[in-house]
């Protein structure tokens, strides 16, 4: 994919935790680690990683059983599940069958691992809100228009604080704005301009960019020029708006 991932690691051993998270943030993604299966369902109670690694031997509830209660979760059943244990294939039959999607024995090198990582995470494309997987930026592209109003209307409500601030929360509320910033399109970007590229096909602006259209003197011209020519102050009052009108025209 291209893009930082969010990786769930469980497994009781803090020395193996700690390596697992050395070996995959080395990769540049994010690395939550559950000492076990409690803290691991109650971090996927309000969250949807992109992978879990997961050991199978664990106390209070081993790997497979948690397999089969994440998997019994609409939102989780296609998070990608590598199994990590030294007990044998037997374990890896039945991690397969409860919907692992890989099965790896310990000991394993930091590049094997990296391997299985990345190509689950290539095969499994973007990761939408609701723990849906689509494999283009294009069915990303129409799945988000449906959550958000016409172009014009976006325009409009993204110029006023009260109403982009309603259309932010909407679109948190969603799961849209940790996609958008995380999985999809990672990077420097504005969330305005990334909204506008996938939804409406406008050019992505990188926030260098679109900073350097504030920096230029010319912006401060033409602000002086347009506030005096709509009667109002150059300070106060709905400077907010009248800015983001320009900045986001």
């Amino acid at each position: 994919m291209g893009s930082v991932a969010r990786l769930l690691v469980v497994d009781d051993d803090p020395g193996i935790r700690h390596l697992l998270e050395v070996v995959l943030s080395g990769s540049g993604h994010e690395v939550v680690l559950a000492e076990g299966a409690k803290a691991a369902l109650e971090y996927l109670r309000k969250e949807t990683p992109d992978l879990i690694v997961l050991d199978v031997t664990m106390p209070e509830m081993d790997g497979l059983t948690l397999l089969g209660r994440i998997r019994a979760v609409r939102r989780l059943a296609k998070v990608p599940v590598i199994l990590f244990t030294g007990g044998g294939r037997e374990l890896g039959e039945m991690g397969k069958a409860l919907g692992a999607d890989l099965f790896l024995e310990k000991p394993v090198t930091g590049r094997r691992l990296k391997q299985a990582v990345e190509g689950l995470l290539a095969r499994e494309g973007y990761l939408l809100p609701g723990g849906e997987r689509v494999a283009s930026l294009e069915e990303v592209r129409a799945r988000l228009a449906q959550a958000l109003p016409e172009e014009g209307r976006f325009k409009a409500l993204w110029r006023r604080t009260p109403s982009r601030k309603a259309l932010l929360q909407n679109l948190m509320a969603k799961g849209w704005t940790e996609a958008l910033l995380r999985r999809i399109l990672p990077g420097e970007y504005d969330l305005y301009d990334l909204l506008g590229h996938l939804a409406y096909g406008w050019p992505l602006l990188s926030i260098g960019e679109r900073a350097s259209r504030v920096q230029d003197p010319r912006f401060a011209e033409a602000l002086q020029e347009y506030l005096r020519a709509k009667g109002l102050p150059l300070e106060g009052g709905g400077l907010v708006e009248e800015l983001a009108s320009l900045l986001y025209p």
